[in-house]
């Protein structure tokens, strides 16, 4: 975005305000970081990736595991151990949810940022992290999913036997595709063009 553009849209933004009162105005005047915050809410809207489903009857995580193998996908090692966690849960019943893939820079990190600065983006511009059992079932449902691109979830990060807190990733490569988990802690760190999945609120 140039200098020009970027004043022509302050213009018109401007210009089209509804009306408020000064107690209003000085309020956002003396909260600039709360203004940035409504207006992320207010421009930044992502394009719904797909829509996925929950509750499905899969229930255990041997469920989980037979169904990807069924499928002819793959699941590491540690995607395999977070289903054995008690923090793993399955929606009691059947419910879909949408989700948006928005890049780190488009949230607003133009150099990366750390994966809790991450999650608490999304949630200030109205996004929900992802529940567990979307891990699994995003790579079930997303057989579609592109060649190289790799999507990690938004999520509570889950302790695995081993004590390392991880989320879920999936992911198409050359052998097909897979379910991961990895390292996604508080302070970890993800690059500008990396892929960051969010729930949409109903």
């Amino acid at each position: 975005m140039s200098t020009k553009q970027a004043l022509q849209f302050a213009a018109v933004v401007v210009q089209n305000l509804p009306e408020m009162s000064g107690e209003i105005m000085q309020r956002h005047i003396d909260d600039p970081k709360g203004l940035q915050t409504l207006l992320r809410k207010v421009f930044l809207t992502f394009p719904i990736l797909m829509t996925v489903k929950l509750g499905t009857g899969l229930k255990t995580a041997d469920n989980f595991r037979q169904a990807i193998k069924k499928a002819k996908m793959d699941i590491g090692s540690w995607a395999s151990d977070l289903l054995n966690q008690d923090a793993f849960r399955v929606a009691g019943q059947p419910t879909e949810v949408s989700i948006i893939a928005p890049t780190v820079a488009e949230l607003g990190f133009k150099d990366g940022a750390r994966y809790a600065d991450i999650c608490q983006r999304g949630v200030e511009m109205g996004y929900e992290l992802c529940p567990s059992e979307l891990g699994p079932q995003l790579r079930l449902q997303y057989q579609n999913q592109p060649k190289g691109e790799v999507l990690w979830l938004a999520m509570e990060a889950i302790r695995r036997s081993g004590g390392l807190l991880s989320t879920f990733f999936v992911g198409h490569g050359d052998g097909g595709l897979w379910l991961r988990g990895g390292g996604a802690v508080p302070g970890g760190f993800f690059r500008a063009g990396d892929r960051i999945v969010f729930v949409c609120r109903k």
